[in-house]
């Protein structure tokens, strides 16, 4: 009799797990789903940009599930409409990375990554899904002519000069660091998003820091809250880049604005609307870890965007002056930081996004194609054009009133007040020492880099000044 009494009920699930026309047992699904990670997304879920009931998650071919579903990305039993065999790890319906594609162009079937299914120009989502790159979205402009991720991970196909976050070397970094959500089949994307948690910033311009997308991949106190990988980063007290360094983050300017500033062109000039992407980038890209790229064939510069002291400091990688270390001469800026509210002439701190795109660039690396309100010319990361990359927040000798020409740095270096290899007019004798036996322009990247002092200059040329 209790086996003919529970019929009924068995027979109504087996309903709902075949129709979940509504949201079903989304709540249960999820449940499920996260208790390898000992938690339950429910509220989180149907908040984020995958989960919510307005805009999330509908695959075309799956009318028949709620947007948000879990079922358009996780299968409950075995293959169904387009997905191909299954279910993947983690429940999935296709591949979740390819650890073969080592390298980019990655391409949108399921073999390479299944992210780029609908985040890439041949979306399995409802309508599609339009994600221009960092400049376009927060800064008003780009040059990059992209309008999905995986376009931007796959610049370098059509421009040898572009870069971009190589998937496979975030894999394999990510496995060495024992991050209990990283897992040997996991997504080299989960290393900065949580597909559960993050929201949808990219209509959110003006305030990224409520709608933020990423979460810590590390565990960080924050006053008596702890973050970490299961919380989203930027949207809570102390999460902001004027809370990274109070009163010393200046945004730079909106594309075309002299008033407005990033992100999203407001009046905030502060960064209190902006997550705090200094703690979130140098959690992976600091002073002690080892990252190896792919695309470059070495490992990457260390990073100390924390230590203070100026010049006098000779630790290794030294802080550098566009994170809390301060510059200790002028460094002849342009607006809005000449004339900055904060009340500061020097002693700035940047966040990386500020120069930096997150995912790819048609530049060199990562580097923006819009930056302070100014479109950056194309540039060689070997030579001196470099120098119209800097010019966007640095002035050069013509906007100092000492050269006819842009991108000449000549009177900075070597006649302003506090240049750091002074001459005097007759001196010519000692230019073949750093500029050879033509006297070429120096290629900016010869002493301008994270944690770099001029060492390659003649020992008796040394400024001993930190460089970046």
């Amino acid at each position: 009799m209790v086996g003919l009494k529970q019929r009924p009920k068995t027979a109504a699930m087996r309903v709902i797990l075949i129709k979940i026309n509504t949201m079903g047992l989304i709540g249960l699904f999820i449940a499920l789903l996260s208790l390898h990670a000992g938690l339950c997304f429910a509220g989180s879920y149907t908040d984020s940009a995958h989960g919510s009931a307005t805009y999330g998650v509908k695959r075309s071919s799956l009318s028949e599930y709620a947007r948000g579903n879990c079922g358009h990305c996780h299968l409950q039993h075995g293959s169904l409409g387009d997905s191909l065999a299954g279910p993947f790890p983690f429940a999935l319906f296709a591949e979740n990375f390819n650890t073969i594609a080592e390298t980019a162009p990655y391409n949108d079937s399921d073999n390479d990554n299944i992210c780029f299914l609908c985040h890439g120009p041949s979306s399995l989502q409802q309508g599609g899904i339009t994600n221009y790159d960092y400049s376009k979205t927060f800064g008003g402009d780009s040059t990059s002519n992209v309008s999905s991720i995986l376009e931007v991970f796959n610049l370098k196909k059509s421009n040898l000069s572009a870069s971009y976050h190589n998937l496979k070397d975030i894999y394999d970094f990510a496995l060495t660091q024992n991050w209990p959500f990283f897992k040997e089949k996991s997504n080299p994307c989960v290393a900065c998003h949580n597909p559960h948690l993050a929201k949808l910033i990219r209509i959110n311009q003006t305030n990224p820091a409520a709608y933020t997308a990423v979460s810590l991949p590390i565990v960080k106190n924050i006053g008596n809250s702890q973050e970490n990988h299961e919380t989203l980063w930027g949207d809570g007290p102390g999460e902001t880049m004027n809370d990274f360094y109070p009163n010393h983050y200046q945004a730079p300017l909106y594309y075309g604005s002299q008033n407005t500033y990033e992100p999203g062109g407001t009046s905030d000039y502060k960064g209190t609307k902006l997550p705090d992407y200094a703690t979130f980038c140098t959690a992976c890209h600091n002073s002690s870890n080892v990252i190896y790229s792919s695309e470059l064939g070495r490992t990457l510069r260390k990073i100390d965007w924390y230590t203070i002291g100026g010049d006098t400091v000779n630790t290794d990688p030294l802080p550098d002056k566009h994170g809390k270390n301060s510059a200790t001469v002028k460094v002849n800026l342009r607006e809005p930081y000449e004339n900055t509210l904060l009340g500061i002439n020097i002693d700035f701190v940047t966040s990386c996004t500020d120069c930096h795109e997150p995912h790819g660039s048609p530049r060199p690396f990562l580097l923006r194609t819009v930056v302070n309100g100014k479109i950056i010319p194309s540039f060689n990361i070997d030579d001196n054009s470099l120098g119209y990359f800097c010019m966007a927040c640095h002035k050069d000798d013509k906007a100092l009133g000492r050269a006819t020409q842009e991108n000449v740095w000549e009177y900075v270096h070597h006649y302003d007040e506090d240049a750091p290899y002074p001459k005097k007019h007759g001196d010519q004798g000692r230019c073949g020492w750093c500029h050879g036996q033509h006297n070429r322009p120096i290629a900016c990247i010869k002493c301008h880099q994270h944690g770099m002092k001029d060492t390659r200059a003649p020992d008796t040329e040394e400024s001993g000044r930190i460089c970046f």
